[in-house]
């Protein structure tokens, strides 16, 4: 015999860790969309959102001159991600290569 009554899937995949993992994967695609269309065309898709940490987010950039290019905008990128997430009050840039 069944001890446990039916459980209704979406209830319980609303409550999961893999919930709260899609949810902030999502918010962090969406977010490096609308930065992306915020620098010029040459410095597109040669960045990225690594990861949001307490009140830092952390960008890769894919070389030095992109690095350069998003400290030169940092008050215009900040501003907007703090439309988004007003928490957020420093931007870290890495250097990847491997982008």
């Amino acid at each position: 015999m069944r001890n446990k009554k039916m459980m209704n899937i979406k209830g319980v995949l609303a409550n999961s860790s893999l919930s709260q993992i899609m949810q902030r994967g999502l918010f962090l695609s969406q977010l490096n969309q609308q930065l992306q269309s915020l620098l010029p065309v040459q410095f597109r898709y040669q960045f990225r959102i690594a990861n949001i940490q307490s009140n830092q987010l952390c960008l890769e950039a894919k070389n030095a001159s992109v690095r350069q290019a998003l400290l030169f905008k940092q008050p215009a990128l900040l501003a907007l991600i703090q439309q988004q997430s007003p928490h957020i009050n420093q931007l870290v840039i890495r250097i990847n290569p491997e982008l």
